[in-house]
Protein backbone atom coordinates (compact mmCIF):
# COMPACT_ATOMS: atom_id res chain seq x y z
CA UNK A 1 0.00 0.00 0.00
CA UNK A 2 1.57 3.37 -1.06
CA UNK A 3 2.14 5.97 1.63
CA UNK A 4 0.04 9.09 1.70
CA UNK A 5 1.93 11.90 -0.11
CA UNK A 6 1.14 14.45 2.60
CA UNK A 7 2.89 12.28 5.17
CA UNK A 8 6.17 12.26 3.23
CA UNK A 9 8.90 14.66 4.40
CA UNK A 10 9.97 17.58 2.21
CA UNK A 11 8.54 18.59 -1.13
CA UNK A 12 7.28 15.47 -2.93
CA UNK A 13 5.74 15.06 -6.38
CA UNK A 14 4.04 11.99 -7.84
CA UNK A 15 4.78 11.78 -11.56
CA UNK A 16 3.48 9.33 -14.16
CA UNK A 17 5.54 7.78 -16.90
CA UNK A 18 4.89 10.73 -19.21
CA UNK A 19 6.26 13.15 -16.64
CA UNK A 20 2.92 14.71 -15.69
CA UNK A 21 2.43 15.63 -12.05
CA UNK A 22 -0.36 13.51 -10.67
CA UNK A 23 -0.20 14.76 -7.12
CA UNK A 24 2.05 16.77 -4.74
CA UNK A 25 2.15 17.66 -1.08
CA UNK A 26 1.88 21.09 0.49
CA UNK A 27 5.67 21.50 0.67
CA UNK A 28 5.84 20.88 -3.06
CA UNK A 29 3.30 23.58 -3.77
CA UNK A 30 5.21 26.02 -1.61
CA UNK A 31 8.56 25.13 -3.17
CA UNK A 32 7.58 26.37 -6.62
CA UNK A 33 4.24 27.70 -7.82
CA UNK A 34 4.68 25.93 -11.15
CA UNK A 35 4.49 22.52 -9.43
CA UNK A 36 0.78 21.68 -9.93
CA UNK A 37 -1.32 18.71 -11.01
CA UNK A 38 -1.37 18.00 -14.76
CA UNK A 39 1.83 20.10 -15.26
CA UNK A 40 4.53 18.16 -17.07
CA UNK A 41 7.85 18.05 -15.20
CA UNK A 42 9.71 17.57 -18.45
CA UNK A 43 8.53 21.01 -19.56
CA UNK A 44 9.73 22.68 -16.35
CA UNK A 45 13.30 21.40 -16.03
CA UNK A 46 16.33 21.99 -18.27
CA UNK A 47 17.41 19.61 -21.04
CA UNK A 48 20.09 17.89 -18.97
CA UNK A 49 17.54 17.25 -16.25
CA UNK A 50 15.04 15.93 -18.81
CA UNK A 51 17.51 13.30 -19.99
CA UNK A 52 18.23 12.13 -16.46
CA UNK A 53 14.53 12.10 -15.50
CA UNK A 54 13.74 9.97 -18.54
CA UNK A 55 16.43 7.43 -17.58
CA UNK A 56 14.93 7.18 -14.09
CA UNK A 57 11.32 6.75 -15.32
CA UNK A 58 12.33 4.29 -18.05
CA UNK A 59 15.11 2.20 -16.51
CA UNK A 60 15.18 -0.18 -19.46
CA UNK A 61 16.46 2.52 -21.87
CA UNK A 62 20.10 2.88 -22.87
CA UNK A 63 20.30 6.04 -20.74
CA UNK A 64 19.59 4.17 -17.56
CA UNK A 65 21.08 5.88 -14.49
CA UNK A 66 22.71 3.88 -11.71
CA UNK A 67 21.24 6.31 -9.18
CA UNK A 68 17.74 7.78 -8.87
CA UNK A 69 19.10 11.16 -7.79
CA UNK A 70 20.10 13.99 -10.11
CA UNK A 71 20.19 17.76 -10.37
CA UNK A 72 18.15 19.96 -12.67
CA UNK A 73 17.57 23.67 -13.22
CA UNK A 74 14.25 25.48 -13.38
CA UNK A 75 15.01 28.94 -14.67
CA UNK A 76 17.80 30.30 -12.44
CA UNK A 77 17.12 27.93 -9.53
CA UNK A 78 18.78 24.57 -9.03
CA UNK A 79 17.05 21.53 -7.56
CA UNK A 80 18.03 18.05 -6.47
CA UNK A 81 15.47 15.43 -7.57
CA UNK A 82 15.38 12.03 -5.83
CA UNK A 83 13.23 9.42 -7.64
CA UNK A 84 11.81 6.57 -5.59
CA UNK A 85 13.17 3.17 -6.57
CA UNK A 86 9.79 1.39 -6.48
CA UNK A 87 6.91 2.66 -8.60
CA UNK A 88 3.36 2.92 -7.33
CA UNK A 89 0.61 0.53 -8.43
CA UNK A 90 -0.19 2.77 -11.42
CA UNK A 91 3.58 2.86 -12.28
CA UNK A 92 3.84 6.47 -11.15
CA UNK A 93 6.85 7.53 -9.10
CA UNK A 94 7.38 9.68 -6.03
CA UNK A 95 10.04 12.35 -6.59
CA UNK A 96 11.44 14.34 -3.68
CA UNK A 97 12.49 17.85 -4.78
CA UNK A 98 15.04 19.90 -2.79
CA UNK A 99 16.03 23.50 -3.60
CA UNK A 100 19.88 23.52 -3.58
CA UNK A 101 20.37 26.92 -5.28
CA UNK A 102 22.01 28.58 -2.29
CA UNK A 103 23.97 25.45 -1.41
CA UNK A 104 25.42 25.24 -4.93
CA UNK A 105 26.21 28.96 -4.96
CA UNK A 106 28.00 28.57 -1.64
CA UNK A 107 29.89 25.52 -2.91
CA UNK A 108 30.94 27.37 -6.04
CA UNK A 109 32.10 30.34 -3.96
CA UNK A 110 34.06 27.97 -1.77
CA UNK A 111 35.60 26.31 -4.83
CA UNK A 112 36.54 29.67 -6.31
CA UNK A 113 37.95 30.74 -2.98
CA UNK A 114 39.96 27.54 -2.80
CA UNK A 115 41.24 28.06 -6.35
CA UNK A 116 42.20 31.65 -5.56
CA UNK A 117 44.01 30.53 -2.46
CA UNK A 118 45.77 27.80 -4.44
CA UNK A 119 46.73 30.30 -7.15
CA UNK A 120 47.98 32.77 -4.56
CA UNK A 121 50.01 30.02 -2.96
CA UNK A 122 51.30 28.02 -5.91
CA UNK A 123 51.59 30.75 -8.56
CA UNK A 124 53.10 33.36 -6.25
CA UNK A 125 56.47 34.58 -7.61
CA UNK A 126 57.70 34.78 -4.02
CA UNK A 127 58.61 31.68 -2.03
CA UNK A 128 55.49 30.75 0.00
CA UNK A 129 55.36 27.94 2.53
CA UNK A 130 53.33 26.85 5.53
CA UNK A 131 55.00 25.76 8.77
CA UNK A 132 53.63 23.87 11.72
CA UNK A 133 54.02 25.14 15.25
CA UNK A 134 57.42 23.47 15.46
CA UNK A 135 58.74 25.37 12.44
CA UNK A 136 58.77 22.38 10.08
CA UNK A 137 57.85 22.95 6.46
CA UNK A 138 54.42 21.48 5.68
CA UNK A 139 53.71 22.79 2.19
CA UNK A 140 55.76 24.81 -0.30
CA UNK A 141 55.28 26.32 -3.76
CA UNK A 142 57.51 26.14 -6.82
CA UNK A 143 59.21 29.45 -6.01
CA UNK A 144 60.44 27.92 -2.75
CA UNK A 145 62.00 25.09 -4.74
CA UNK A 146 63.70 27.60 -7.04
CA UNK A 147 65.01 29.61 -4.08
CA UNK A 148 66.37 26.67 -2.11
CA UNK A 149 67.22 24.24 -4.91
CA UNK A 150 65.46 21.37 -3.05
CA UNK A 151 62.45 19.47 -4.45
CA UNK A 152 59.12 19.95 -2.69
CA UNK A 153 58.90 16.44 -1.21
CA UNK A 154 62.36 16.83 0.30
CA UNK A 155 61.66 20.31 1.67
CA UNK A 156 58.66 19.08 3.65
CA UNK A 157 60.98 17.09 5.88
CA UNK A 158 63.17 20.12 6.68
CA UNK A 159 63.03 22.69 9.44
CA UNK A 160 63.02 26.24 8.04
CA UNK A 161 66.01 27.26 10.16
CA UNK A 162 68.17 24.57 8.55
CA UNK A 163 68.47 26.61 5.32
CA UNK A 164 68.92 29.96 7.10
CA UNK A 165 72.48 31.19 7.59
CA UNK A 166 73.83 30.62 11.12
CA UNK A 167 74.25 34.35 11.72
CA UNK A 168 70.52 34.93 11.07
CA UNK A 169 68.95 31.99 12.89
CA UNK A 170 68.38 33.88 16.12
CA UNK A 171 66.37 36.55 14.27
CA UNK A 172 64.43 33.80 12.45
CA UNK A 173 63.59 32.07 15.75
CA UNK A 174 62.45 35.28 17.44
CA UNK A 175 60.27 36.24 14.45
CA UNK A 176 58.69 32.76 14.35
CA UNK A 177 57.85 32.92 18.06
CA UNK A 178 56.27 36.35 17.52
CA UNK A 179 54.10 34.89 14.71
CA UNK A 180 53.03 32.00 16.98
CA UNK A 181 51.91 34.67 19.44
CA UNK A 182 49.64 36.07 16.72
CA UNK A 183 51.85 38.97 15.57
CA UNK A 184 52.84 39.14 11.89
CA UNK A 185 56.50 40.14 11.53
CA UNK A 186 59.30 40.38 8.99
CA UNK A 187 63.08 39.98 9.01
CA UNK A 188 66.02 39.91 6.57
CA UNK A 189 68.22 36.83 6.40
CA UNK A 190 70.62 34.94 4.16
CA UNK A 191 69.41 31.62 2.77
CA UNK A 192 71.84 28.95 1.57
CA UNK A 193 70.57 26.87 -1.34
CA UNK A 194 71.42 23.31 -2.24
CA UNK A 195 74.60 24.31 -4.13
CA UNK A 196 75.86 26.48 -1.27
CA UNK A 197 75.02 29.78 -2.97
CA UNK A 198 73.62 32.42 -0.63
CA UNK A 199 70.69 34.72 -1.30
CA UNK A 200 69.42 37.70 0.67
CA UNK A 201 65.73 37.07 1.47
CA UNK A 202 63.06 39.24 3.11
CA UNK A 203 60.91 36.78 5.12
CA UNK A 204 57.43 37.67 6.39
CA UNK A 205 55.68 35.44 8.95
CA UNK A 206 51.87 35.45 9.06
CA UNK A 207 50.06 33.43 11.76
CA UNK A 208 47.53 30.80 10.58
CA UNK A 209 44.52 31.25 12.86
CA UNK A 210 41.75 28.61 13.03
CA UNK A 211 39.07 29.02 15.69
CA UNK A 212 40.98 31.72 17.50
CA UNK A 213 43.97 29.40 17.73
CA UNK A 214 47.34 29.76 15.95
CA UNK A 215 47.79 26.37 14.30
CA UNK A 216 50.81 27.29 12.17
CA UNK A 217 52.59 30.04 10.28
CA UNK A 218 52.64 31.13 6.67
CA UNK A 219 56.11 32.18 5.49
CA UNK A 220 56.60 34.45 2.47
CA UNK A 221 60.18 34.85 1.28
CA UNK A 222 61.05 37.52 -1.28
CA UNK A 223 64.48 37.26 -2.92
CA UNK A 224 66.19 40.63 -2.33
CA UNK A 225 69.62 39.56 -3.58
CA UNK A 226 69.55 41.65 -6.76
CA UNK A 227 68.10 44.64 -4.94
CA UNK A 228 70.57 44.22 -2.06
CA UNK A 229 73.47 44.14 -4.54
CA UNK A 230 72.02 47.12 -6.37
CA UNK A 231 71.68 49.08 -3.14
CA UNK A 232 75.19 48.09 -2.10
CA UNK A 233 76.53 49.12 -5.50
CA UNK A 234 74.59 52.38 -5.22
CA UNK A 235 76.00 52.99 -1.75
CA UNK A 236 79.55 52.34 -2.97
CA UNK A 237 78.95 54.54 -6.02
CA UNK A 238 77.58 57.39 -3.91
CA UNK A 239 80.52 57.08 -1.52
CA UNK A 240 82.94 57.09 -4.44
CA UNK A 241 81.18 60.02 -6.11
CA UNK A 242 81.30 61.98 -2.87
CA UNK A 243 85.07 61.49 -2.51
CA UNK A 244 86.11 61.92 -6.12
CA UNK A 245 87.80 65.22 -6.88
CA UNK A 246 86.17 65.72 -10.28
CA UNK A 247 82.67 67.15 -10.53
CA UNK A 248 79.96 64.79 -11.84
CA UNK A 249 76.87 66.54 -13.18
CA UNK A 250 73.75 64.89 -14.63
CA UNK A 251 71.24 67.10 -16.43
CA UNK A 252 68.05 66.77 -18.39
CA UNK A 253 68.36 66.95 -22.17
CA UNK A 254 65.94 69.82 -22.66
CA UNK A 255 65.63 72.72 -23.08
CA UNK A 256 68.87 73.54 -24.90
CA UNK A 257 67.67 77.12 -25.31
CA UNK A 258 67.41 79.47 -22.36
CA UNK A 259 67.31 78.82 -19.47
CA UNK A 260 69.02 75.52 -20.34
CA UNK A 261 68.62 71.94 -19.05
CA UNK A 262 68.17 71.49 -15.30
CA UNK A 263 70.76 69.79 -13.11
CA UNK A 264 69.22 66.74 -11.41
CA UNK A 265 72.39 65.37 -9.78
CA UNK A 266 75.75 66.75 -8.75
CA UNK A 267 78.35 65.23 -6.45
CA UNK A 268 80.04 66.95 -3.54
CA UNK A 269 83.09 67.76 -5.65
CA UNK A 270 81.23 70.81 -6.96
CA UNK A 271 81.77 72.61 -3.65
CA UNK A 272 85.50 71.91 -3.70
CA UNK A 273 85.83 73.17 -7.27
CA UNK A 274 83.36 76.08 -7.42
CA UNK A 275 82.35 76.91 -3.86
CA UNK A 276 78.68 76.12 -4.56
CA UNK A 277 77.03 73.53 -2.30
CA UNK A 278 75.16 70.77 -4.15
CA UNK A 279 71.84 72.13 -2.83
CA UNK A 280 72.59 75.48 -4.48
CA UNK A 281 73.16 73.85 -7.86
CA UNK A 282 70.32 71.31 -8.10
CA UNK A 283 67.45 72.48 -10.29
CA UNK A 284 69.59 75.12 -12.00
CA UNK A 285 71.43 75.03 -15.31
CA UNK A 286 75.20 74.51 -15.86
CA UNK A 287 75.19 77.94 -17.50
CA UNK A 288 75.36 79.38 -13.99
CA UNK A 289 79.12 78.68 -14.10
CA UNK A 290 79.71 80.66 -17.31
CA UNK A 291 81.03 84.22 -17.49
CA UNK A 292 82.47 86.91 -19.76
CA UNK A 293 85.61 84.96 -20.71
CA UNK A 294 83.81 81.69 -21.49
CA UNK A 295 84.64 80.78 -25.09
CA UNK A 296 81.51 81.27 -27.23
CA UNK A 297 82.88 79.08 -30.03
CA UNK A 298 83.45 76.21 -27.59
CA UNK A 299 79.89 76.66 -26.29
CA UNK A 300 78.66 76.48 -29.87
CA UNK A 301 80.49 73.19 -30.42
CA UNK A 302 78.98 71.84 -27.20
CA UNK A 303 75.51 72.93 -28.30
CA UNK A 304 75.84 71.15 -31.66
CA UNK A 305 77.06 67.96 -29.99
CA UNK A 306 74.17 68.01 -27.52
CA UNK A 307 71.67 68.51 -30.32
CA UNK A 308 73.10 65.45 -32.08
CA UNK A 309 73.30 63.50 -28.78
CA UNK A 310 77.00 62.89 -29.37
CA UNK A 311 79.82 62.89 -26.77
CA UNK A 312 82.11 65.91 -26.67
CA UNK A 313 85.15 67.11 -24.75
CA UNK A 314 86.00 70.80 -24.43
CA UNK A 315 88.09 73.14 -22.29
CA UNK A 316 86.46 76.43 -21.33
CA UNK A 317 86.73 79.14 -18.68
CA UNK A 318 84.14 78.84 -15.92
CA UNK A 319 83.62 80.86 -12.75
CA UNK A 320 83.49 80.00 -9.06
CA UNK A 321 80.89 81.28 -6.63
CA UNK A 322 83.21 84.13 -5.62
CA UNK A 323 83.69 85.14 -9.28
CA UNK A 324 87.16 83.63 -9.64
CA UNK A 325 87.70 82.19 -13.15
CA UNK A 326 89.22 78.75 -13.66
CA UNK A 327 89.98 76.47 -16.60
CA UNK A 328 87.42 73.68 -16.77
CA UNK A 329 87.85 70.50 -18.82
CA UNK A 330 84.36 69.19 -19.58
CA UNK A 331 83.50 65.81 -21.08
CA UNK A 332 79.80 65.29 -21.83
CA UNK A 333 78.20 61.99 -22.82
CA UNK A 334 74.51 61.23 -23.54
CA UNK A 335 72.67 58.70 -21.35
CA UNK A 336 69.99 57.23 -23.65
CA UNK A 337 66.65 56.00 -22.33
CA UNK A 338 66.29 52.25 -21.87
CA UNK A 339 62.85 52.05 -23.45
CA UNK A 340 60.39 54.22 -25.35
CA UNK A 341 58.78 56.89 -23.24
CA UNK A 342 61.58 57.10 -20.66
CA UNK A 343 63.74 60.19 -20.22
CA UNK A 344 67.29 60.50 -21.48
CA UNK A 345 70.00 62.57 -19.77
CA UNK A 346 73.43 64.12 -20.21
CA UNK A 347 76.29 63.25 -17.85
CA UNK A 348 79.28 65.57 -17.59
CA UNK A 349 82.65 65.10 -15.88
CA UNK A 350 84.27 68.44 -15.06
CA UNK A 351 87.86 68.88 -13.96
CA UNK A 352 89.71 71.99 -12.81
CA UNK A 353 92.83 72.15 -15.00
CA UNK A 354 93.89 75.68 -14.09
CA UNK A 355 97.24 74.52 -12.71
CA UNK A 356 97.80 72.37 -15.77
CA UNK A 357 97.05 75.36 -18.01
CA UNK A 358 99.45 77.50 -15.99
CA UNK A 359 102.18 74.87 -16.28
CA UNK A 360 101.50 74.56 -20.02
CA UNK A 361 101.77 78.33 -20.39
CA UNK A 362 105.03 78.33 -18.44
CA UNK A 363 106.31 75.46 -20.57
CA UNK A 364 105.36 77.31 -23.77
CA UNK A 365 107.12 80.44 -22.52
CA UNK A 366 110.16 78.35 -21.67
CA UNK A 367 110.09 76.69 -25.09
CA UNK A 368 109.78 80.05 -26.80
CA UNK A 369 112.71 81.36 -24.79
CA UNK A 370 114.77 78.30 -25.73
CA UNK A 371 113.79 78.69 -29.38
CA UNK A 372 114.74 82.36 -29.36
CA UNK A 373 118.02 81.44 -27.71
CA UNK A 374 118.59 78.61 -30.19
CA UNK A 375 117.68 80.89 -33.05
CA UNK A 376 120.14 83.50 -31.84
CA UNK A 377 122.75 80.79 -31.37
CA UNK A 378 122.14 79.49 -34.90
CA UNK A 379 122.42 83.02 -36.22
CA UNK A 380 125.73 83.49 -34.41
CA UNK A 381 126.89 80.07 -35.64
CA UNK A 382 126.00 80.88 -39.24
CA UNK A 383 127.68 84.26 -38.92
CA UNK A 384 130.81 82.56 -37.58
CA UNK A 385 130.69 79.95 -40.37
CA UNK A 386 130.37 82.74 -42.89
CA UNK A 387 133.37 84.53 -41.37
CA UNK A 388 135.51 81.38 -41.20
CA UNK A 389 134.53 80.41 -44.75
CA UNK A 390 135.41 83.90 -45.98
CA UNK A 391 138.72 83.91 -44.08
CA UNK A 392 139.58 80.46 -45.42
CA UNK A 393 138.72 81.48 -48.95
CA UNK A 394 140.19 84.97 -48.91
CA UNK A 395 143.17 84.71 -46.57
CA UNK A 396 144.34 81.09 -46.53
CA UNK A 397 143.23 80.41 -50.09
CA UNK A 398 145.03 83.46 -51.45
CA UNK A 399 148.15 82.69 -49.41
CA UNK A 400 148.30 79.13 -50.75
CA UNK A 401 147.69 80.37 -54.29
CA UNK A 402 150.57 82.87 -53.95
CA UNK A 403 152.79 80.10 -52.56
CA UNK A 404 151.93 77.92 -55.55
CA UNK A 405 152.79 80.71 -58.00
CA UNK A 406 156.12 81.53 -56.30
CA UNK A 407 157.13 77.88 -56.28
CA UNK A 408 156.35 77.65 -59.98
CA UNK A 409 158.54 80.73 -60.65
CA UNK A 410 161.35 79.19 -58.58
CA UNK A 411 161.24 75.97 -60.60
CA UNK A 412 161.41 77.90 -63.86
CA UNK A 413 164.33 80.17 -62.74
CA UNK A 414 166.53 77.58 -61.15
CA UNK A 415 167.58 75.55 -64.19
CA UNK A 416 170.74 74.26 -62.54
CA UNK A 417 168.90 72.12 -59.95
CA UNK A 418 169.00 68.40 -60.36
CA UNK A 419 166.04 66.66 -62.02
CA UNK A 420 165.19 64.86 -58.77
CA UNK A 421 165.00 68.14 -56.86
CA UNK A 422 162.91 69.67 -59.62
CA UNK A 423 160.48 66.75 -59.43
CA UNK A 424 160.20 67.25 -55.66
CA UNK A 425 159.41 70.93 -56.17
CA UNK A 426 156.78 70.06 -58.75
CA UNK A 427 155.27 67.55 -56.29
CA UNK A 428 155.13 70.26 -53.63
CA UNK A 429 153.40 72.55 -56.12
CA UNK A 430 150.80 69.81 -56.69
CA UNK A 431 150.30 69.42 -52.91
CA UNK A 432 149.79 73.15 -52.54
CA UNK A 433 147.32 73.04 -55.42
CA UNK A 434 145.42 70.23 -53.63
CA UNK A 435 145.45 72.24 -50.42
CA UNK A 436 143.91 75.19 -52.27
CA UNK A 437 141.09 72.97 -53.56
CA UNK A 438 140.56 71.49 -50.09
CA UNK A 439 140.33 74.95 -48.53
CA UNK A 440 137.80 75.96 -51.16
CA UNK A 441 135.76 72.78 -50.48
CA UNK A 442 135.83 73.31 -46.70
CA UNK A 443 134.86 76.93 -47.18
CA UNK A 444 131.96 75.94 -49.41
CA UNK A 445 130.65 73.36 -46.95
CA UNK A 446 130.91 75.77 -44.06
CA UNK A 447 128.88 78.40 -45.88
CA UNK A 448 128.57 78.47 -49.67
CA UNK A 449 129.03 82.02 -50.84
CA UNK A 450 126.33 81.54 -53.48
CA UNK A 451 123.76 80.95 -50.68
CA UNK A 452 124.13 84.61 -49.73
CA UNK A 453 124.71 85.87 -53.26
CA UNK A 454 122.27 83.81 -55.38
CA UNK A 455 119.84 82.27 -52.85
CA UNK A 456 118.77 78.77 -51.92
CA UNK A 457 118.00 77.36 -55.36
CA UNK A 458 121.50 78.00 -56.77
CA UNK A 459 123.17 76.71 -53.62
CA UNK A 460 120.96 73.59 -53.64
CA UNK A 461 121.75 72.77 -57.28
CA UNK A 462 125.50 73.15 -56.63
CA UNK A 463 125.33 71.04 -53.46
CA UNK A 464 123.26 68.25 -55.05
CA UNK A 465 125.64 68.06 -58.00
CA UNK A 466 128.52 67.54 -55.55
CA UNK A 467 126.52 64.85 -53.66
CA UNK A 468 125.70 62.98 -56.87
CA UNK A 469 129.33 62.82 -57.89
CA UNK A 470 130.63 61.96 -54.44
CA UNK A 471 128.03 59.36 -53.30
CA UNK A 472 127.20 57.79 -56.70
CA UNK A 473 123.53 58.80 -56.37
CA UNK A 474 120.98 59.52 -59.08
CA UNK A 475 119.70 62.92 -57.98
CA UNK A 476 116.67 64.62 -59.58
CA UNK A 477 116.15 68.27 -58.75
CA UNK A 478 112.82 69.85 -59.67
CA UNK A 479 112.20 73.54 -59.08
CA UNK A 480 109.40 75.74 -60.32
CA UNK A 481 110.90 77.63 -63.28
CA UNK A 482 108.47 80.49 -62.74
CA UNK A 483 109.69 81.07 -59.17
CA UNK A 484 111.66 84.21 -58.47
CA UNK A 485 113.95 82.66 -55.82
CA UNK A 486 112.71 84.78 -52.94
CA UNK A 487 114.08 82.46 -50.24
CA UNK A 488 116.87 84.45 -48.68
CA UNK A 489 118.54 84.97 -45.36
CA UNK A 490 117.32 82.86 -42.46
CA UNK A 491 114.80 80.89 -44.54
CA UNK A 492 117.36 80.05 -47.22
CA UNK A 493 119.85 78.99 -44.56
CA UNK A 494 117.30 76.74 -42.87
CA UNK A 495 116.30 75.10 -46.16
CA UNK A 496 119.93 74.50 -47.09
CA UNK A 497 120.83 73.02 -43.70
CA UNK A 498 117.76 70.74 -43.83
CA UNK A 499 118.78 69.61 -47.33
CA UNK A 500 122.33 69.00 -46.08
CA UNK A 501 121.10 66.89 -43.13
CA UNK A 502 118.75 64.82 -45.30
CA UNK A 503 121.42 64.10 -47.90
CA UNK A 504 123.89 63.16 -45.15
CA UNK A 505 121.34 60.71 -43.67
CA UNK A 506 120.64 59.23 -47.13
CA UNK A 507 124.36 58.78 -47.78
CA UNK A 508 125.03 57.16 -44.41
CA UNK A 509 121.94 55.06 -43.67
CA UNK A 510 119.47 54.63 -46.52
CA UNK A 511 121.41 52.61 -49.12
CA UNK A 512 119.34 54.50 -51.72
CA UNK A 513 120.12 54.76 -55.42
CA UNK A 514 117.72 57.59 -56.34
CA UNK A 515 116.81 60.83 -54.60
CA UNK A 516 114.07 63.21 -55.83
CA UNK A 517 113.94 66.80 -54.55
CA UNK A 518 111.00 69.08 -55.34
CA UNK A 519 111.14 72.78 -54.49
CA UNK A 520 108.27 75.23 -54.88
CA UNK A 521 107.74 78.84 -53.82
CA UNK A 522 104.25 80.29 -53.44
CA UNK A 523 103.26 83.82 -52.49
CA UNK A 524 103.85 83.21 -48.81
CA UNK A 525 105.60 79.85 -48.39
CA UNK A 526 108.57 77.84 -49.60
CA UNK A 527 108.05 74.07 -49.85
CA UNK A 528 110.83 71.50 -49.99
CA UNK A 529 110.21 67.76 -50.42
CA UNK A 530 112.96 65.11 -50.37
CA UNK A 531 112.21 61.46 -51.30
CA UNK A 532 114.51 58.48 -51.57
CA UNK A 533 114.08 54.81 -52.53
CA UNK A 534 116.20 53.49 -49.66
CA UNK A 535 115.54 50.96 -46.94
CA UNK A 536 113.39 53.33 -44.84
CA UNK A 537 112.78 52.98 -41.11
CA UNK A 538 110.03 52.43 -38.54
CA UNK A 539 109.02 55.89 -37.24
CA UNK A 540 108.01 54.32 -33.92
CA UNK A 541 111.50 52.92 -33.36
CA UNK A 542 113.72 55.84 -34.29
CA UNK A 543 116.83 55.90 -32.14
CA UNK A 544 116.47 58.43 -29.35
CA UNK A 545 120.16 59.27 -29.69
CA UNK A 546 119.74 60.41 -33.29
CA UNK A 547 119.80 64.19 -33.47
CA UNK A 548 119.31 64.66 -37.23
CA UNK A 549 115.52 64.71 -37.23
CA UNK A 550 115.50 66.55 -33.90
CA UNK A 551 117.62 69.30 -35.42
CA UNK A 552 115.39 69.51 -38.48
CA UNK A 553 112.25 69.72 -36.33
CA UNK A 554 113.79 72.45 -34.20
CA UNK A 555 114.81 74.51 -37.24
CA UNK A 556 111.29 74.24 -38.66
CA UNK A 557 109.70 75.06 -35.29
CA UNK A 558 111.92 78.13 -34.84
CA UNK A 559 110.66 79.49 -38.16
CA UNK A 560 107.04 78.48 -37.39
CA UNK A 561 106.89 76.09 -40.33
CA UNK A 562 105.48 72.61 -40.86
CA UNK A 563 107.41 69.34 -41.07
CA UNK A 564 106.18 65.93 -42.23
CA UNK A 565 108.32 62.77 -42.07
CA UNK A 566 106.92 59.56 -43.60
CA UNK A 567 108.65 56.23 -43.83
CA UNK A 568 108.24 52.48 -43.56
CA UNK A 569 110.60 49.54 -43.69
CA UNK A 570 111.61 48.97 -47.31
CA UNK A 571 109.64 51.96 -48.64
CA UNK A 572 112.15 54.81 -48.39
CA UNK A 573 111.74 58.15 -46.63
CA UNK A 574 109.74 61.27 -47.48
CA UNK A 575 110.58 64.56 -45.76
CA UNK A 576 108.34 67.55 -46.48
CA UNK A 577 109.09 71.05 -45.17
CA UNK A 578 107.05 74.22 -45.54
CA UNK A 579 108.45 77.54 -44.27
CA UNK A 580 107.00 81.06 -44.41
CA UNK A 581 108.99 83.31 -46.71
CA UNK A 582 108.49 86.38 -44.52
CA UNK A 583 109.51 85.89 -40.90
CA UNK A 584 108.73 87.97 -37.85
CA UNK A 585 111.94 88.66 -35.99
CA UNK A 586 111.90 87.83 -32.27
CA UNK A 587 113.65 90.27 -30.02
Amino acid sequence: MAPQIDTLPGAVLRVDLAGRICDLNEAGRLLDRRFAPRENLFDLIDQSGQTKLESCLYPDTQFRETSGEFEACIDSRRFRLTVAEKPCADRSRFIQVTDITEYRALSERLAVSEQRYRSLFSQNPDAVCSLDREGRLVETNHATEDLTGYPRDQLCSYHWESIVDHSDRQAARESFEAALAGNPCSYLCKVTNRTGQKSVVQVTYIPIIVGDQVVGVFGVGRDKTARYRLEESRRLLQSCMAQIQDVIVITETTPLDEPGPRIIYVNEGVERMTGYRPQEVLGKTPRMFQGPDTDKEALGRIRRALEAHEPIKEVIVNYCKDGQPFWNEIEIVPIPSRRTGEKSYFAAVQRDITRTKQREAELRRSQEELRRLNRAQESILEHERRRIARDLHDELGQTLTALKLNMGVAVNEFREVSPAYARRLESLIGSVDGAVEKVREISSHLRPAMLDDLGFEAAAEWFLEKCAGRDDLEVHWHADPTGDGRARGEVATALFRILQECMTNISRHSNASTVIIDYLESDRHASLEIRDDGRGFDPGKVRKSGLGLVGIRERVAMLRGDLTVESAIGRGVRVSVELPLEMEVDD
